[in-house]
């Protein structure tokens, strides 16, 4: 009995961020993001001048004179922000591939209906861009009316274009069944998709002689609540410039706020912006000036950071439902 299901179709991979080919022991690195490419170095097309005109202050480092911040300092600040923003909620800010996990193993791939640049084994930067750890099975998902329901890491989904159910992880463990050694390929018509939410249920509605197969595969694990490792997903996740412009436009603000809050930070104490008191005494010549113990850009700070509080609420209220109040 084989694992494979002729049915599904096989699927080709590949990267959609801009990176720089592997040369000798160096390897990939990113040079861009879609749609821009090398043109666009940060998720969200934010450049240096948005986050100037977002502060609304002069950006400058202590010296006589001050000297602006670099564009290429306030450029990692901005993906900074970015890559904090994606952490805390599950967005991906750019169009992604998501290989979980990427299949590392040679012959693995065709195996599991994938066809790699290569042929054999998917390679960082060529056929995937975000590596990520398989999912368990849980086979109390699979009963009733559970619809095998598993919601992605990452959001939002946009097109699933391969999923596995992967035994190879128990297999080499403990030899539970060891012929079970190849990938049943669920075929994506099953797939009913949230793509905001990133849930995805199983709902067979054609290949269907290939249920008594699909059930067998389930049998076997039915003396345990979990497969460790059971599903394999390949998929594409984050926002397009679309989005960007409609449902979720409110995600450029988030990240200037979050990249503001660095940006004055780190350079409130090369300004005198913001003193609370200014003394000038003749007779001694002395000067005295008075910040806010939290810094001259406190009062700024403060209200970005309301800002972008207030906007990660948003933020996983698209992905995780709206946040319910009980009183």
């Amino acid at each position: 009995m084989s694992g494979s299901n002729p049915s599904a179709p096989f699927i080709t991979t590949a990267a959609q961020w801009t990176w720089a080919p592997p040369s000798g022991n160096s390897p990939s690195y990113i040079l861009g993001f879609p749609p821009g490419g090398v043109n666009q170095p940060t998720k969200t097309g934010l450049m240096p001048s948005d986050l100037k005109d977002f502060v609304g202050v002069p950006l400058q480092l202590y010296g006589n004179p001050t000297v602006p911040v670099p564009d290429t300092t306030l450029l990692q600040w901005i993906r900074w922000a970015e890559d904090r923003i994606e952490r805390d909620t599950g967005i991906l800010l750019c169009q992604t591939f998501v290989a979980a996990p990427p299949t590392v193993v040679p012959g693995q791939a065709l195996t599991e209906g994938i066809i790699p640049a290569n042929g054999t084994t998917q390679i960082l930067g060529v056929d995937y861009d975000l590596p990520d750890a398989p999912y368990d099975f849980w086979f109390p998902r699979a009963e009733d009316s559970g619809w095998m329901a598993y919601q992605l890491r990452y959001r939002p989904v946009k097109m699933i274009n391969y999923t596995a159910t992967n035994y190879t992880a128990i297999q080499r463990q403990s030899y539970i069944y060891p012929l079970l050694n190849e990938f049943f390929r669920i075929p994506p018509q099953w797939m009913v998709i949230d793509e905001d939410m990133g849930w995805i249920r199983l709902v067979p509605s054609t290949n269907i002689q290939m249920l008594p197969l699909f059930a067998i595969y389930l049998g076997f694990v039915a003396f345990t609540d979990s497969l460790p490792g059971g599903l394999a997903f390949q998929y594409f996740a984050g926002l397009t410039p679309a989005d960007l412009q409609t449902r979720y436009s409110f995600i450029p603000q988030l990240v200037l706020a979050e990249a503001a809050i660095t940006a004055l930070n780190i350079t409130q104490g090369s300004i005198n912006l913001g003193f609370l008191a200014h003394d000038i005494k003749i007779d001694s010549i002395e000067q005295n000036t008075k910040f806010s113990e939290k810094g001259p850009y406190s009062g700024l700070i403060k209200s970005f950071t309301a800002m972008r509080d207030a906007l990660l609420t948003t933020a996983h209220s698209k992905v995780s439902g709206p946040a319910l109040t009980f009183l």
